[in-house]
């Protein structure tokens, strides 16, 4: 009877653990059913991507080759001292505008005022006796050989005479151009023994130079007459033109660059020689092209990408661009006007991806349309 029992008491509990058993699969069942259903609801709910944009406008364009040059006098002179002699008298100081003939410092004139006494003398006296011997009356009365003396000794004297003129010339030492003083290196009451000292340095600041080298590419774009843009790093706020006055006719073979030298209008004396400038030549413009914000463009591989907003929806353009200038990249690959082209948000950005617009860049529309009624 105890055999008995004890086994309907197994047979029970076994089927107790089988009903736990099944009512354990039934539930775990039920989780991976209900996990698979979430993950189908998550994947057709679609996550809207966050962008801003802006749109094309038309509008001109120019390509500009960035270089920078050191300004330079296109006159400038080293006066020296042609003769010798104690300097009596400085009347020019660095920074004063002189004139071309006015007269800068005055060296003692008494002993080349002398000389040219003495060789006006002498040659006064060769040609009066040169007169006095010609023939009279058909008559020679000196030798021909005679004569041919006197004839020379005038002529020597006559050079001799020239020579004390331009030593007695030379002691006033004068401006050989219009400019103005740069440099002064002479003191009143000061012997100058030697000849070829410098004394002054006369600059022309109306009309400065600006040397540039640029590539050996750009030689056929570079014409005479061209205009470049020149910025100051000590004068932020100064813009000026220059243009293009001479053309180096050769190519440096070993760097391939060629030489560009620019003139710069100077009337009003504001740059000085030496300045430093940042050079943006003129190379090429064109006008009425579609211009799409820089940030825009994705370069890789050497291909150049936008995407536009079509319907809340990204839609990927392969294009091809041209020139830049302030912020704006010229889109060669023909573009709709209508679609907003993304600037903020478009890098990872998928083909086709949903899309949330953040901004509504009113500024970009009104350009646009200003562009599209002056094209009508």
């Amino acid at each position: 009877m105890s055999l008995l029992n004890s086994f309907q008491k197994s047979l029970l509990a076994l089927s107790v653990l089988g009903l736990v058993a099944c009512s354990g699969e039934e539930s775990t069942e039920k989780a991976d059913s209900k996990t698979e259903q979430t993950a189908k609801k998550q994947e057709k709910e679609e996550f809207a991507i966050p962008v801003e944009v802006t749109f094309s406008k038309v509008g001109d364009v120019a390509k500009f080759y960035q270089t920078t040059a050191i300004l330079e006098a296109e006159q400038e002179s080293k006066v020296v001292n042609k003769v010798t002699g104690m300097l009596e008298s400085v009347h020019a100081q660095e920074g004063q505008r002189v004139s071309a003939g006015e007269l800068l410092a005055q060296i003692d004139p008494r002993n080349y005022e002398l000389d040219f006494e003495r060789a006006k003398i002498d040659y006064e006296s060769a040609k009066s006796e040169y007169r006095r011997s010609q023939p009279v009356d058909g008559k020679q009365l000196i030798s021909e050989k005679d004569l041919d003396k006197l004839r020379f000794r005038v002529q020597t004297t006559e050079n001799q005479l020239e020579v004390a003129r331009i030593k007695l010339r030379d002691s006033k030492v004068v401006s050989p151009i219009d400019g103005v003083i740069a440099k002064r290196s002479v003191k009143a009451h000061n012997m100058l023994s030697n000849l070829g000292n410098e004394m002054f340095h006369v600059v022309s600041l109306d009309s400065l130079i600006g040397v540039v080298y640029l590539p050996e590419s750009e030689l056929s774009k570079v014409k005479l007459g061209q205009v470049a843009k020149l910025h100051f790093p000590a004068e932020p706020n100064l813009q000026l033109e220059a243009t293009v006055l001479r053309i180096a006719p050769l190519v440096d073979s070993k760097l391939g660059t060629f030489k560009v030298t620019l003139t710069i209008d100077n009337q009003d004396n504001i740059l000085k020689p030496g300045m430093f400038a940042r050079v943006a030549l003129l190379l090429d413009s064109k006008q009425g092209v579609t211009l799409v914000p820089e940030n825009a463009v994705i370069k890789k591989d050497g291909k150049a990408t936008l995407f536009v907003a079509q319907n809340d929806r990204a839609k990927k353009l392969e294009v091809e661009t041209g020139y830049t200038q302030d912020g704006w990249v010229e889109v060669i690959t023909p573009i709709s006007s209508e679609d907003g082209v993304i600037t903020v948000g478009q890098h990872g950005l998928k083909d086709d991806a949903l899309l949330k617009v953040l901004n509504h860049d009113q500024s970009a529309i009104v350009t646009n349309t200003e562009d599209k009624s002056q094209q009508l």
